[in-house]
């Protein structure tokens, strides 16, 4: 494993909002989404999501893979949506020596 990995830990913000009567789950450092029919379902399948970039990264020893955040818009929704609480813990099986520190969700809701 390099040596370049060891990063400390990772703050994650995600903007949850409803798309086609979905909930989408977007992460804004990786531009990683999940979905599912509540926004528990959408984190869990962002949670694997991240999981499994995560896990490459460290695999295929490509830090620079692991960045790539997403557009501004999502970064908008995010400053504008409200703070939630997160009715479970999402914990993430990471190998050392990336850690995720903690996952901030906010939820947009859009005006007509």
């Amino acid at each position: 494993m390099a040596e370049f990995y060891r990063l400390g830990s990772i703050p994650i913000r995600v903007v949850l909002y409803q798309e086609d009567g979905r909930w989408i789950a977007h992460c804004l450092e990786f531009d990683l989404l999940g979905d599912g029919a509540t926004q528990e379902d959408a984190l869990q399948c962002l949670k694997g999501a991240i999981q499994t970039q995560i896990d490459a990264v460290v695999d295929h020893d490509s830090l620079e893979s692991l960045y790539f955040p997403a557009e501004g818009k999502y970064f908008r929704m995010y400053a504008e949506g409200r703070e939630i609480a997160l009715k479970a813990t999402v914990h993430f099986e990471v190998k050392n020596p990336v850690q995720i520190e903690r996952l901030e969700a906010r939820e947009y809701l859009a005006t007509a």
